[in-house]
């Protein structure tokens, strides 16, 4: 097992990828963060990200088809000889008797001469739209982007100030942000305002299938509308001639996907807008969706594969990695505080079917006026969650605080009880107090990103990000 990033290892890794990478992510295999392993059987050169628990590899094997099953059931034998787990992420070929695939999404996949030929009113109004603003799209050679070079210092801005608006934390694996690694094999586009870089487009090729992801779009907060779908259009344009296809990448949680990722996708919308994503990318009108999938030893359950492939993107610790991306975000604090609301209304309800309102200090009609205001407060968290204003998260902050008045004034007076009635009714003294002091740092910070001109359309959702790909998630 060796790092990736040697340039031994590197140059036979690409050259098996121009062989046989056939998987839309097959490319971000090729990247320095990657570690290596070399199947001596079938010439396979794997990939992967090591959790500490798991090996994640990046899609299929590349080598024939004919010995990718092979090189997969391999690769999973050297894991459990390392005692890790294994599993393939984002395959779309890859399949074997011993495998079992777990959908995880849809890629939108176009195919140039029919795109550009059938091109949607609004698509042409977008690009309408750029043009009269004055945005220039332009090819870029990437021997126009050796370090040290005035265009490659301007486009690293840019993408400093795409990270600083995101409040996100900072992914790995896949959608790690190596904007120029094997720059001779990209396709780079750069969209100019007044002679100023406002967004760019880098895209990486899909060897075997003669195709292009769209690995990158960076735009700063300048950038007019349409001026992403101009970029699209100039890649497209640029290897009608010589491609079958293009993908802007996995969408993720879309389509048939498993129930609870359906509800998944569902509870995280303030946070990571899945539907917003994927309705933009659907009205771009591409020519076929095709599905992704996690594929993994099939007398295993998908779930825990799944969980380490999570880890393999947030680069460690999942509760570290969601607690920094909730407090950077202002949706993060309400969506974070109407989560457990829920369970508490349910268990408040109980209290009331079973008539032991009296363990809160409360008759039952009272219990069940608590537990209305309660469900209401949920509701209004989670919209303030999906438009995290400065006046919305006011508002919340506002009713947590009378809720934390009452629930005080009412314990004071009707005392604290013993055992379980202490225990509960500190709990609802403790919710909506610790809730009030959260969101008012969330409007405080709510205010400061406004005060700053952080609003960029980049912020927290798919559908302020125009096009959000695989490797620029919001």
């Amino acid at each position: 097992m060796e790092i990736a990033s040697s340039t031994k290892q590197r140059a036979e890794l690409l050259l098996a990828l121009q062989r046989h990478g056939v998987d839309s992510l097959s490319f971000t295999a090729s990247e320095s963060s990657m570690l290596h392993w070399v199947d001596v059987a079938t010439e396979a050169h794997v990939a992967y990200v090591d959790t500490g628990s798991a090996w994640v590899a990046v899609g299929a094997p590349p080598t024939s088809r004919a010995y990718r099953g092979k090189a997969a059931r391999n690769f999973i034998h050297a894991a459990h000889a390392a005692s890790r787990d294994a599993c393939f992420f984002g395959t779309e070929t890859l399949a074997s008797r011993d495998l079992a695939s777990f959908l995880i999404g849809m890629q939108p996949v176009i195919r140039p001469r029919e795109w550009l030929a059938a091109q949607s009113r609004h698509f042409r109004e977008q690009l309408r739209r750029a043009k009269a603003k004055g945005v220039h799209v332009r090819r870029v050679d990437s021997r126009d982007l050796r370090e040290g070079s005035p265009l490659r210092s301007e486009l690293e801005r840019c993408a400093a100030e795409w990270l600083d608006v995101r409040h996100m934390e900072p992914m790995g694996f896949v959608v790690a942000l190596e904007l120029f690694h094997h720059p001779e094999e990209h396709r780079y586009f750069v969209a100019e305002l007044d002679g100023v870089v406002v967004e760019f487009l880098s895209a990486v090729p899909i060897f075997g299938r003669h195709g292009w992801l769209v690995e990158d779009v960076i735009r700063t907060s300048t950038a007019p509308n349409g001026t992403s779908e101009l970029l699209l259009d100039a890649l497209v344009g640029d290897v009608v001639e010589s491609s079958d296809m293009v993908t802007l990448g996995v969408s993720p949680l879309t389509s048939q996907v498993a129930w609870p990722l359906r509800v998944a996708r569902i509870i995280m919308r303030p946070l990571f807008d899945f539907e917003g994503l994927y309705a933009f990318r659907r009205r771009l009108h591409p020519t076929l969706w095709e599905p992704v999938y996690l594929t993994y030893p099939r007398a295993e359950s998908p779930w825990p594969h799944l969980l380490e492939a999570l880890r393999a993107f947030a680069r460690g610790s999942l509760l570290r990695f969601g607690t920094r991306s909730i407090l950077r975000q202002p949706s993060g604090p309400p969506w974070l505080l109407a989560l457990p609301l829920l369970p508490w209304c349910l268990s408040l309800g109980a209290l009331v079917v079973a008539g032991h309102a009296s363990l809160l200090g409360f008759s039952s009609a009272q219990l069940a006026a608590w537990v209305v205001f309660d469900s209401v407060l949920a509701t209004a968290l989670y919209r303030a969650a999906l438009h995290p204003r400065f006046a919305n998260l006011c508002a919340v902050a506002s009713v947590a605080a009378i809720d934390a008045a009452f629930s005080i004034h009412h314990c004071v007076t009707v005392g604290w009880g013993m055992g379980a009635e202490t225990l509960l009714r500190a709990a609802a003294v403790a919710g909506p107090f610790c809730g009030t002091v959260v969101l008012l740092w969330a409007c405080h910070r709510s205010q400061a990103q406004r005060s700053s001109g952080r609003r960029g359309r980049s912020a927290n959702s798919a559908r302020e990000s125009g096009l959000l790909v695989s490797k620029s998630p919001p």
